[in-house]
């Protein structure tokens, strides 16, 4: 066994273990799951040591490379039923009841075959051993046809489904999966034209075509794993990304929830991930600010915007910086009990655009959180509390539940 059979087999097996958990919890992940194991399965019956073993134990010639390709099959409509649910979820039921029974005939009409391929010994490598066979060509154009039929519809599934991916991370993973499946089908395919060339009679060197049929195999399966992997990866990623925006804006919110507290919501009975949490604490920080708008005239506004000017170079940290001024007046005004401003005198905070971007809105609120605890931020708000005669406070850090 090369190094590179060997590091796919682990990989394989890695990655089936590792999708093990997510498919006893989530049906959904159940058929990728199957798909890996199978693979694995079939890989290590391929193995020499393995295959000599198994058959030497049953007492069949070749009985390992009958169950190889039984698994592939299994493995094949696996990948069909995952990507119909992923791709095409209305549809998936449908499928299962045509893709088990289909599969079931193909398995069925490969033993079949394979007890009438004639196999007086042991043989190394069935497919060359079997080139030019009548039965042994029947044998492999059902295995490889039902594989470049899957492998085919597969790949036009993720392609075409990620056109339509919204998630970047999602968009490449089904493009690689599209990709792997593609080169499934160019194996399945290469191997069928050898095979018929053998019953033709057509003088093939073996070594070239066993490296080029490697290549194409161990290329999609790489591609498999890598794809599958992708999406996993990005909602990882997404979720760590999710952590540290709440952490960086995390002390905004403490000090805007504590002057206007009614605005936190009361979900102690929750357990929610970072991302819901993050959502939380967005939507908390602009009740928040929109009721301290109440205290913030347009006059204080202005010096704000005055004394941002002189500090920050670009417009985003000027903005960031005026409106962390402001907001630090208003609280202070707010817990030092000063009545807001008349509703014609406040100057509100601008309501959500049409074509809101949560993701842009964090960037900004963790702009102005992080202006908000800067020295820059002190001078300017003592100075306009000083004239509206508001003492300045400073509130204390709290946990978002």
């Amino acid at each position: 066994m090369t190094a590179v059979k060997g590091i796919t087999l682990i990989m394989l097996w890695a990655v089936a273990a590792w999708r093990l958990p997510g498919a006893i919890r989530t049906p959904r992940q159940r058929a990728l799951c199957v798909a890996f194991a199978s693979i694995a399965v079939a890989m290590t019956l391929g193995v020499p040591a393995v295959m000599h073993a198994a058959d030497a134990l049953c007492g069949v010639h070749n009985l390992a490379t009958l169950g190889k390709n039984l698994f592939g099959i299994v493995a094949s409509a696996a990948i069909l039923d995952f990507v119909t649910v992923i791709t095409r979820p209305e549809s998936a039921s449908g499928l299962r009841r045509v893709l088990i029974p289909a599969s079931a005939i193909t398995m069925t009409s490969l033993a079949v075959l394979f007890a009438f391929t004639s196999r007086p010994e042991e043989s190394d490598n069935f497919f060359e051993t079997n080139m030019g066979s009548a039965s042994g060509t029947a044998y492999y154009m059902v295995c490889f046809g039902s594989l470049a039929l899957a492998m085919a519809v597969a790949t036009r599934l993720f392609w075409g489904s990620s056109r339509h991916a919204g998630a970047r991370w999602l968009r490449w993973g089904l493009r690689t999966l599209g990709a792997g499946s593609a080169f499934g089908l160019l194996y399945s395919l290469f191997r069928t034209i050898l095979m018929l060339l053998g019953l033709s009679h057509t003088g093939i060197e073996a070594a070239w075509t066993n490296q080029v049929a490697d290549i194409l195999q161990y290329t999609s399966i790489s591609l498999i794993i890598l794809g599958s992997s992708i999406p996993a990866i990005g909602v990882r990623w997404r979720v760590l990304r999710d952590w540290r925006s709440l952490r960086d804006i995390r002390p905004l919110w403490a000090v805007l929830t504590r002057a206007v507290p009614h605005v936190v919501l009361d979900i102690q009975s929750m357990r929610p991930g970072p991302r819901v949490r993050l959502h939380r604490a967005v939507i908390e920080i602009r009740d928040a600010t929109l009721v301290l708008a109440g205290y913030a005239s347009p006059d204080l506004r202005e010096r704000a915007d005055a004394a941002a000017d002189q500090h920050e170079p670009t417009p985003d940290q000027r903005s960031a910086l005026a409106e962390a001024i402001w907001l630090h007046t208003a609280v202070a005004a707010k817990l030092a009990g000063t009545s807001p401003a008349p509703a014609g005198n406040a100057q509100p905070s601008p309501q959500l655009p049409a074509d809101f971007d949560f993701d842009v809105e964090v960037d900004r609120l963790r702009a102005i959180s992080d202006a908000y605890h800067s020295p820059a931020v002190h001078a300017p708000a003592a100075s306009a509390a000083s004239t509206t005669g508001t003492p300045v406070t400073t509130a204390s850090d709290q946990d978002i539940a």
